[in-house]
């Protein structure tokens, strides 16, 4: 009997002990990687943030990660690289669209369906961001923001040359040569890597293709060989040739771009929603600006508008950890205190921006709810036809090919591409 008791006696305290391990393993903090593009200037607030949450979740610590400053054109080979590596994020930042497309295809991205589900997520958002967020029918990600993007321009430049917002794109123009006789460029672009300059040709190849031929374009469903393509080319070549975007812009990065505009040098940049933070982190006087988006003389008037999202990497360990900081980051409190560290608003439902501390944040908003919107290129291509598309571009800028060249080399790297990959 006694070695009976004793025997129990020791497998209870076994138990208890095992029990007593687990408990501890459970309890033991949870670091999650999270990989973005957050920029200096957010760099602050962002980490409040995590700090704030895992303040809320002490077994969740987060480690942040950042690629600032270089876009599409980067990004997203630095996460390839981490994933092909074997040494993933579990939580990144990314685009919607062909950007995140090759990771969803390679099945290196988490579905979220069942998280969807569970958390009620698509209730909170709205419609569209949250249909922006499915691949096939498929949640593969949560709104990171919901951007659209335009002209913003100096109101004290404007007013000074009797400059009114250009409501056609003739009166762009008048402007552009009024502001030039001033000795004032009318744009300031940041032609390294490509994409800043690819906003304003894809501003271009909406206004002389009209939205219905610009959705096919981006689809490969109609020829760039085309005069519609040809002209918004010509309109590049235009503006380079007159001098109304500031010279010598070909190497200059798209942040360092914007000092012409701050120190009255040009007039316009064409930027997006988040940049009234970017100016409240660079300390200008927010009252000398404004926005508006480029006349097309279409109906419906389109403006340049993406998704950003926050995925997760199917390697993961801790997805249920991930999810866990995504049902807190969705919440309408959270989107309006961190605000200006995530760079915008997600598409919550009742998360707009304090309107006296951002009001051109929130006339954004309303345009964002308001309008349809088209894609930027980079998020209509694939890499590798974006790079052919950059390296147009960049040629019609550099004077070494035409428009007319231009649009047949487009056409026939488009054919290439979809031949090469079964016409899809």
């Amino acid at each position: 009997m006694l070695f009976l008791f004793l025997s129990l006696a020791l497998l209870v305290s076994g138990v208890g002990s095992a029990l007593t391990m687990g408990l501890v393993r459970a309890q033991e903090p949870v670091n999650l990687r999270f990989l973005s593009w957050t920029a200096a200037n957010q760099e602050q607030g962002f980490n409040e943030m995590l700090a704030e949450f895992t303040a809320a979740h002490p077994e969740i610590t987060i480690s942040s990660e950042t690629v600032a400053g270089t876009g599409a054109a980067t990004y997203p080979d630095v996460l390839r690289t981490g994933i092909a590596g074997g040494d993933p994020p579990d939580l990144f930042y990314m685009w919607g669209g062909s950007v995140a497309a090759p990771f969803i295809e390679a099945d290196q991205v988490l579905p979220l369906d069942t998280y969807y589900e569970e958390y009620g997520w698509a209730e909170r958002l709205v419609p569209w961001a949250a249909e922006a967020m499915q691949s096939d029918g498929v949640y593969y990600g949560v709104p990171k923001a919901t951007r659209g993007m335009g002209f913003w321009y100096r109101t004290d430049i404007f007013a000074e040359n009797g400059i009114e917002i250009p409501q056609t794109y003739a009166e762009l123009e008048a402007a552009c040569t009024t502001l030039q006789g001033a000795g004032i460029a009318c744009l300031s672009l940041g032609g390294k890597f490509g994409w800043n300059t690819m906003r304003l040709l894809d501003y271009f190849i909406e206004l002389e293709a009209g939205p219905e031929m610009h959705d096919q374009l981006n689809a490969l469903e109609a020829s760039w060989d085309s005069p519609e393509v040809v002209a918004a080319y010509q309109k590049l070549k235009t503006w380079v040739d007159n001098g109304w975007i500031v010279p010598g812009f070909f190497a200059v990065s798209p942040d360092d771009a914007r000092q012409p505009f701050y120190r009255g040098q040009a007039a316009m940049v064409f930027e997006g929603d988040w940049l009234e933070s970017v100016l409240k982190a660079d300390e200008q006087e927010t009252a000398n600006f404004d926005l508006f988006l480029p006349p097309t003389g279409h109906e419906p008037l389109r403006m340049s508008g993406f998704p950003e999202q926050v995925m997760i990497t199917r390697d993961s360990e801790h997805p249920d950890e991930a999810t866990v900081f995504l049902d807190w980051f969705l919440q309408p409190e959270i989107q309006q205190k961190y605000f200006q560290a995530v760079g915008g608003s997600t598409g919550v439902l009742n998360a707009f921006p304090s309107e006296e501390e951002f009001p051109l944040s929130v006339k954004w908003r309303q345009i964002i709810e308001s309008n349809e919107a088209y894609p930027p290129t980079d998020q209509a291509f694939r890499k590798e036809l974006m790079d052919s598309f950059f390296a147009v571009q960049d040629a019609i800028v550099a004077g070494a090919t035409t428009p007319e060249e231009g649009a047949a080399q487009m056409q026939a790297e488009a054919e290439e591409w979809l031949a090469a990959n079964g016409g899809v």
